[in-house]
């Protein structure tokens, strides 16, 4: 209660006003709801770029396995993954903003957020499966990670970023198209 009215209130004889807000205004699905991300949309967007990258990524790896010969190693990828991962985001980005209908750069963002999380629990599942199966050997040996590559990880995530941005400003509705 405001203080005009806690003063109304406490003078004989008057009464307080109370004031309602005013109802909340319906979004695209009919419904009311002030949020500015739609989370489902968002999570499919999530969904279908992990796929995407799954694809572009194994599917990339396999054609230049083939066409230039493979290391080894299977360490180097020569980019193969990060433009994976940056069209996977974008892709991704781009059906969530789109499906959303709305504020596509919040959209875009948050699958670029996710797909940032993702990866990082599968770096620590990746780091954490080899420290245990090392420990769980009979010499129960230690393994060195090596040091973090803060630039890598960085670099990548920035690259998440801008490409779930770029998906979701390709979203957008043009003025005069439905």
């Amino acid at each position: 209660m405001s203080r005009e009215n806690r003063r109304k209130v406490s003078a004989p004889g008057a009464t307080a006003v109370v004031e309602r807000p005013a109802p909340r205004p319906l979004n695209s699905d009919g419904q009311t709801g002030g949020g500015t991300i739609s989370w489902r949309h968002c999570l499919i967007g999530l969904v279908v770029g992990e796929l995407t990258l799954l694809v572009l990524s194994d599917g990339g790896l396999a054609l230049a396995n083939v066409a230039f010969g493979s290391d080894g190693r299977n360490r180097l990828d020569g980019g193969v993954v990060g433009m994976a991962t940056f069209l996977a985001v974008l892709t991704g980005a781009f059906l969530a903003a789109r499906m959303a209908g709305r504020f596509e750069l919040y959209q875009g963002t948050a699958v670029a957020v996710g797909f940032i999380i993702v990866g990082a629990l599968f770096e620590f599942g990746n780091e954490a499966s080899a420290v245990h199966t090392s420990l769980n050997g009979t010499n129960h040996t230690l393994i060195d990670l090596g040091p973090m590559n803060m630039g890598g990880l960085i670099s990548g995530d920035f690259l998440a970023l801008v490409g779930g941005s770029i998906g979701a400003l390709l979203a957008r509705r043009r003025a005069g198209n439905p």
